[in-house]
């Protein structure tokens, strides 16, 4: 079998060393070497057999849910706060909403999905050209591997003991030559740009939703006025934006507070913009 059909055949690696990845982030927060220790000879006590997935399955989708989301309801809530600083009447915030909403979600998902589509048709092209290098001229490419690992200070014994072995594995030395020769990872066939595309579409149109919702259920209480209308509009938003943050905070193993906090500072910060924008036009600009 040649090197590039060994590399395109090969049975998928599993994601990672078994250990217990919980008590391993445990240790790293508390600095704790003892169970650290621990944590990484689970696998060889048999104590767990949890594989290791440093993000989670959905993880890769987190980019176009926390992007779709934030950009579709701060660029709505935007609309109505600048429709209301400018004194606009509720029908023209709530269609001025939906319009953006509709137009800018399918934008969004459209070009999420093309833009991840000829990123990885691009990986795609360079991993086989790799392939064919490789299954072609495996001495070219073993000795440009060398080359690299010299330029990283590796001796050049060692560097051809190293290199000379990983060959002998052509998946693994196509992934490892891609990301220490062209620095990128290695193109995973079960990569779907249009489903990356769907989440930002979906997430966008969901929390994009939660303005004009609040907006219009609140709309028929005449009590409420104009302001208090406002007011219970600013309230569901802000809380949306926090959790929003704070599902981001998650998958990147940060503090859900915070996270959840400096993203409702981004959204306060454009909506206070928006607003100022649509007051300060209505005060100057005459009718």
């Amino acid at each position: 079998m040649s090197g590039y059909e060994a590399a395109t055949t090969s049975p998928t690696s599993p994601a990672g060393p078994s250990r217990d990845l919980e008590l391993a982030k445990k240790a790293y927060k508390d600095g704790d070497l003892t169970a650290s220790i621990a944590a990484h000879e689970a696998k060889s006590k048999g104590t767990t057999g949890t594989e290791e997935e440093h993000a989670g399955e959905g993880s890769e989708y987190i980019k176009s849910l926390v992007f779709g989301g934030l950009d579709g309801i701060i660029t709505t809530f935007a609309i109505v706060c600048a429709a209301v600083g400018a004194g606009l009447g509720n029908k023209t915030v709530i269609v001025m909403g939906l319009a953006n909403l509709v137009a800018d979600a399918i934008s969004m998902g459209l070009g999420d999905a093309l833009s991840e589509k000829a990123e990885y048709d691009y990986v795609k092209r360079e991993y086989d050209r790799e392939a064919w290098e490789l299954e072609n001229h495996p001495e070219g490419e073993k000795t440009e591997m060398v080359e690299l690992y010299e330029e990283n200070g590796v001796p050049k014994e060692d560097a051809e003991i190293i290199i000379n072995t990983m060959a002998k594995y052509p998946e693994l030395f196509l992934k490892h030559m891609m990301n220490l020769e062209l620095e990128m990872m290695a193109p995973d066939p079960d990569d779907n740009p249009w489903k990356k595309g769907a989440v930002t579409f979906g997430a966008f149109v969901a929390f994009g939703s939660v303005p004009l919702l609040s907006f219009i259920a609140f709309s028929s209480v005449e009590d409420l006025g104009p302001n208090g209308l406002f007011g219970i509009c600013c309230l569901f938003t802000a809380i949306a934006i926090f959790a929003l943050g704070a599902v981001k905070g998650k998958f990147a193993q940060a503090n859900m507070f915070t996270s959840g906090a400096y993203m409702l500072l981004n959204g306060s910060l454009a909506a206070a913009s928006s607003y100022v924008i649509g007051w300060g036009l209505e005060t100057l600009v005459p009718e």
